[in-house]
């Protein structure tokens, strides 16, 4: 039996984002609902068998998962996207993954920390009403969780493992919103600019320039970076760039309900296809390998081929910085909110994860026949990616970083993000 704590949920303030359901059933195709025992419980109690036709639920190694129909979807959900659950028993009666679905949350030192999902339809166009209105709700959804806050405060190294203070990191994370958000310079600007500070920070020498003084660093560093932005970065290299394209596809590819079901001989054949496909990413010659939720039958080549939107719409630009204020406020750029990283390293990876969305952006535009990426192809492309980032434990790993460290040398971040991210060029 859970315990039922009554602590504080502690919102990422993103003035321009919104939410509310909107039935699309997206969420109930795609993702996995695990269940707590007393969950299977409570259906078990209700029983569906008969009226389902099948399992209500299946065991996924130690745990449970709400079972799922042959084309991918949750055996709950019915022809008009309404949940059986909700409609027969209240909404109240759904399990813990859907109730809080597009948020999750983890635990700090002194509550739970949220974090907002961009691989719902709704909330990638803001539809609806200010997250902030669902403070209260997810604070009543949160009470029967346990609750095993880190056993340090939730930070992160600065370059030379040292141990950034309080201080530090709410003066990092206010600099880089700051930025984003800056509606003086083209978001291209901002992307440019915060990668190569980024990189700056990765090279520097800290160790006698804390607390305040750091503060004073990154002021004179962002003061400075408008007139360096005004040099366009060179054009990826080809290393650059499949190491890109190996990112893209590490975010993009993941394993269904029936593949984890499928006994060790499947997993080991899907396993096996991942290596193959992960192996053609990055040579990035012939046909692009399939990738759940893309339909195209495009080939590398022909990908690159695709431009950026030449006339990109004041959405797809407010999309990229919500995402990117959303990620900076949630705190799920580095430390405990992102497997551990230091600071400069997953400042990184949050650029390059916005590169891979424009690699993917490009995927999905070829699958409609269409010459330049649309608002729907980067929606999707960066749901997919942000339903991967700080979930999926293989990018979190040493290889990782080690891949965001060598792309942060040579302005490397800054030239795939001019190259792939579809928004607005300098003229």
């Amino acid at each position: 039996m859970r315990t039922v704590r009554s602590l504080p949920v502690i919102m990422p303030v993103v003035s321009n984002q919104r939410w509310s359901c909107h039935s699309c059933g997206h969420c109930c195709r795609t993702l996995v609902g695990h269940l707590f025992e007393e969950e299977r419980a409570r259906i078990d109690r209700q029983d569906w068998d008969q009226e389902l036709g099948g399992a209500p639920y299946v065991r996924v190694g130690r745990g449970f998962v709400l079972n799922k129909r042959a084309d991918g979807s949750c055996v709950f959900l019915d022809e008009n996207n309404r949940c059986l659950i909700h409609a027969k028993y209240g909404e109240e009666a759904k399990p813990l993954a859907c109730l809080i679905f597009p948020f999750s949350v983890r635990p700090v030192r002194h509550g739970w920390q949220v974090s907002f999902r961009f691989d719902c339809p709704s909330a990638a166009r803001s539809k609806g009403e200010p997250i902030g209105h669902y403070r209260s709700a997810l604070a009543a959804l949160v009470q029967t969780l346990d609750h095993h806050p880190p056993r340090k405060d939730d930070l992160a190294d600065l370059p030379g493992r040292l141990r950034a203070t309080v201080e530090e990191i709410d003066a990092v994370l206010s600099h880089y919103t700051r930025w984003v958000k800056r509606e003086d310079l083209a978001v291209m600007d901002r992307l440019i600019g915060a990668a190569r500070i980024t990189a700056t920070l990765q090279q520097a020498k800290l160790k006698q320039v804390r607390a305040n003084r750091f503060a004073e660093l990154l002021d004179l560093l962002f003061k400075a970076l408008p007139a360096d932005c005004a040099n366009k970065p060179d054009s990826s290299t080809q290393r650059q760039k499949g190491m890109l394209r190996q990112l893209a596809f590490a975010h993009a590819e993941h394993v269904s309900l029936a593949e984890l079901r499928s006994g060790i001989p499947g997993r080991w054949r899907k396993r096996w296809q991942q290596l193959r496909n992960a192996r053609k990413f990055r040579v990035g010659i012939g046909p692009v390998p399939p990738l759940p939720g893309f339909t195209t039958g495009a080939s590398f080549a022909g990908l690159e081929s695709i431009a950026p939107a030449a006339d990109p719409t004041d959405e797809l630009e407010d999309l990229l910085v919500r995402y990117l204020a959303t990620r900076l406020a949630s705190r799920s750029v580095f430390g405990a909110g992102y497997y551990g990283w230091p600071v400069a390293s997953g400042l990184t990876a949050l650029g390059l994860s916005v590169a891979a969305a424009g690699w993917l952006a490009r995927y999905a535009a070829a699958a409609t026949g269409r010459t330049a990426v649309a608002f729907e192809d980067f929606a999707l492309a960066l749901g997919s990616v942000d339903r991967a980032a700080t979930r999926l434990p293989s990018l979190g790993t040493a290889a990782e970083r080690t891949r965001a460290r060598y792309l942060s040398d040579d302005d490397g971040v800054a030239r795939l993000l001019y190259d792939y991210t579809p928004v607005g060029r300098r003229k």
